[in-house]
């Protein structure tokens, strides 16, 4: 199965229209589907997506019972905020005016791939958090002191 890969900014119009970017469109039109799945992430001031096939699957490890279950509750808050959204014949979404201030963006988002999903992002958040992750990995790689 073909991976999201890459990073892309596209414009976010007045109407919270932006452009899926194509590799990301051609990931998804294999995959036989003509929408993407959005949800707000549950750990960043980001929006998270996919297929809808990928949330199919998280959708069947829910217990489906009457009474009290195993819980997965971190499936359960995804389901509750997930949204498919239709690509237009341009490979345009609409998101929808909470996911636009959850993840603070404005005039520009941030497609990041992350292998089975991708995330979207205000571009200086992104930055951020990618220039803190490279200290991180450079801290964690650095040799130690030989002395």
């Amino acid at each position: 199965m073909k991976a999201f890969f890459g990073t892309f900014v596209n414009k976010v119009d007045a109407k919270g229209r932006v452009s899926v970017p194509a590799p990301f469109r051609a990931v998804i039109q294999g995959r036989g589907l003509t929408s993407v799945a959005i949800h707000p992430s549950l750990f960043e001031s980001c929006l998270e997506g996919a297929g809808f096939d990928r949330f199919e699957n998280l959708e069947a490890q829910i217990a489906d019972s009457f009474g009290p279950s195993t819980r997965d509750d971190v499936a359960e808050l995804i389901m509750a905020e997930l949204r498919e959204l239709p690509l237009d014949g341009e490979g345009r979404i609409v998101l929808p005016d909470e996911f636009i201030a959850k993840a603070n963006l404005k005039d520009q988002a941030t497609f990041i791939g992350q292998g089975r999903r991708f995330q979207m992002w205000e571009p200086a958040a992104l930055a951020t958090v990618m220039k803190a992750k490279l200290q991180r990995v450079t801290a964690a790689l650095k040799p130690k002191d030989m002395s």
